[in-house]
């Protein structure tokens, strides 16, 4: 994952946690999920079948206020903190998914997840004292009894939760290109458009 940051690979409670974003979540501990404390902030393309999902799913699930939406499309400062989001996290596909809870950023999500899965997801990260960081199908925790772990999970909780973002909640947008395809292609933009002057 790069000098820049640590990121050690979760052990067997971990790779186990990769089963709850197929099943159902049964919790069977005291802890309580308070739907109350979450939010979910997330990046993606309206031209993306699996964004317009998420961006459908989340809501029907939480509620229409439970989603902050970054649309990269056509939007040049929500590509460039995208861009910031990847080179931290080496996310290349769409939607990326933050999870905030009670003020937390406790995931950081490529791809769709189960939705149901947010209690089990929450609690594992606050289990485990860190943020899970799901990329490629592979799970990390990010620690926060480290400095730098606790740096990291700062930049992405900036990164996600910007109160000047420029943001939408209604997006339309035909099928097309997601996921690493779409974002390179949308990166050379800029190197074509200056090739030409």
């Amino acid at each position: 994952m790069g000098g820049k940051m640590k990121v050690q690979k979760a052990l067997l409670a971990l790779a186990l946690s990769l089963a709850f974003l197929i099943l159902p979540v049964a919790s069977a501990s005291s802890w309580e999920f308070n739907e109350s404390k979450v939010h979910f902030y997330m990046y993606g393309l309206s031209t993306c079948p699996h964004c317009r999902h998420m961006k459908q799913l989340i809501p029907e699930v939480y509620g229409s206020d439970k989603l902050t939406y970054y649309e990269l499309n056509g939007n040049r400062h929500n590509m460039e903190v995208f861009e910031n989001i990847s080179h931290l996290t080496h996310i290349t596909g769409v939607p990326a998914i933050g999870i905030v809870y009670d003020g937390q950023l406790v995931a950081v999500i490529e791809g769709e997840f189960n939705v149901s899965a947010t209690p089990e997801i929450v609690k594992t990260a606050i289990d485990h004292n860190g943020t899970i960081l799901i990329v490629g199908g592979v799970t990390y925790l990010i620690r926060h009894n480290t400095t730098e772990g606790v740096k990291l999970t700062n930049e992405l909780y900036e990164l996600f939760v910007r109160p000047t973002a420029t943001t939408t909640t209604t997006s339309e947008g035909g099928g097309g290109l997601c996921g690493p395809a779409a974002i390179i292609g949308l990166s050379v933009i800029p190197i074509l458009l200056r090739r030409r002057k």
